[in-house]
């Protein structure tokens, strides 16, 4: 058997080491990775996600609807009508701040924040996260039961 001439063999390292390194960089993506815009699970809407920086020099994430595949009802702006708070209710969906309160946490994880559902017009505690294939990763908490959304760039 032939040694391999110096090209193969540095392309065959460097494959090498790209394949070992690979699971460390997927794991070790920061928090920050997850700005953007997002499409919903049921695609019905576009959520972009900001990250800021407070004086302290700490990080939170936010995020509001900026797409809406149907807008409107009866000619009018869907509006927040189920809120659990009447004076809310008026609020158009479009623009409406839907995660609040996010900090980073271990692992890439953002914590500590809720997810307002329109839908149900409440709001829950939430954890977001990349997902291994490039999905935002939202696990929502609603008392004894808990859903996990996937939601797509």
């Amino acid at each position: 058997m032939q040694p391999l001439p110096v090209c193969r063999r540095r392309f065959a390292l460097l494959a090498c080491l790209t394949a070992c390194a690979w699971p460390f960089t997927a794991s070790a993506a920061g928090p920050a990775d997850i700005g953007g815009t997002w499409l919903t699970d049921d695609a019905a809407s576009k959520v972009e996600v900001v990250i800021t920086k407070s004086a302290d020099g700490s990080s939170q994430l936010s995020g509001k609807v900026v797409w809406l595949k149907e807008p409107t009802r009866d000619g009018k702006p869907l509006a927040d009508l189920k809120n659990e708070d009447a004076a809310l209710r008026g609020r158009p969906i479009m623009g409406l701040p839907i995660l609040s309160g996010f900090k980073p946490g271990a692992g890439g994880h953002w914590v500590g924040g809720t997810v307002y559902a329109p839908r149900a017009g409440k709001s829950y505690p939430a954890e977001l996260s990349l997902a291994a294939d490039g999905r935002l990763q939202l696990k929502v908490n609603a008392g004894l039961l808990s859903k996990t959304d996937y939601w797509t760039r």
